[in-house]
């Protein structure tokens, strides 16, 4: 469950609603095909503003990113010139309330920038991009102060559904400092993991219905034996992290992670969906004080976030 930061390629996606209006698209300088859907609001997104969005990224019919059921997206407007053939030629002629829908070209970008492409980009495809301004702030200091409410709030919600499965399941936990439950399975005899350890686990990945979707200790994943990496630096998502710095050392636990403290609204195409909660069994097999020098996984790293 190795953490990482997914970027957003060109900015997200989707189809808008039919219902929204017989608006026809238009093109940008760059190219670009797009509809816009304006509002009647008269606040103008300028140069410099940060501006909140609900964001929604699709590569043809799969979702790449959404913040639907997540956090919006907080993203500042550049005083330099935009890219050509991209979301950010448009950025200063929306107001506040304007939804916007674009359509990308994978083919292109082949021609264009071939380089920036991921793999999974092919000739052919397209890009959706769905956007709405939800909010437009003349300084960091706002937004921020609006960002804060929203992860406060999006963390109570998340919270309250993984505790009522906690409350039908009848099972006891203990809240690790970011909002992760754990169970106590088996407890250890050994001592606590620390930050900066090095520590060897056996771990199962699954669903809140119980689905798996990885595992060291599941042969039909594909990668058995034990996974070892530095507790608390940064290397796992936080939620797992969190639950092994309070394990003893032979403990074995399940631990109740939201998607904030997993994957987020990027999640872990094309297994785990944007904004879904998690669950992992886990064992702390050894921890010792340091990293060996030449350390010898026999496993592939986890998936990135």
């Amino acid at each position: 469950m190795m953490k990482g930061k997914a970027g957003l390629f060109l900015l997200m996606v989707a189809v808008i609603v039919a219902s929204c209006g017989k608006t026809s698209y238009k093109k940008t300088t760059g190219g670009m095909p797009y509809k816009l859907y304006a509002s009647k609001d008269t606040q103008k997104v300028m140069a410099g503003n940060i501006i909140k969005l609900t964001v929604t990224q699709k590569l043809n019919d799969s979702v790449l990113f959404t913040t639907d059921n997540g956090l919006p997206v907080y993203l500042m407007v550049g005083q330099q010139p935009p890219q050509p053939y991209d979301i950010s030629e448009l950025w200063t002629s929306l107001k506040m309330g304007d939804s916007l829908v674009a359509t990308q070209m994978v083919d292109t970008f082949l021609k264009r920038a071939p380089d920036r492409l991921p793999p999974s980009f092919k000739k052919g495809d397209r890009i959706y991009t769905h956007v709405r301004i939800l909010g437009i702030f003349a300084n960091d200091s706002l937004a921020r102060q609006d960002e804060d409410k929203e992860r406060k709030a999006f963390a109570a919600n998340e919270s309250k559904a993984i505790e009522k499965i906690i409350a039908d399941k009848k099972i006891t936990t203990v809240k690790t400092p970011s909002g992760a439950y754990l169970e106590v399975i088996k407890a250890g005899t050994g001592p606590v993991a620390d930050t900066g350890n090095f520590v060897s686990v056996n771990y199962t990945g699954a669903f809140l219905n119980g689905e798996k979707f990885d595992s060291n200790v599941d042969s039909t994943f594909g990668h058995p034996g034990v996974y070892s990496y530095n507790a608390g630096m940064n290397e796992m998502i936080k939620g797992f992290d969190e639950a092994v710095l309070m394990m003893q050392k032979g403990a074995k636990i399940r631990v109740y992670v939201p998607s904030s403290l997993g994957y987020g609204s990027s999640g872990k195409p094309p297994k785990i969906k944007p904004n879904e909660h998690l669950m992992f069994d886990i064992e702390l097999v050894d921890i010792k004080d340091k990293m060996p020098q030449q350390p010898a996984n026999n496993m592939p790293m986890p998936p990135n976030n």
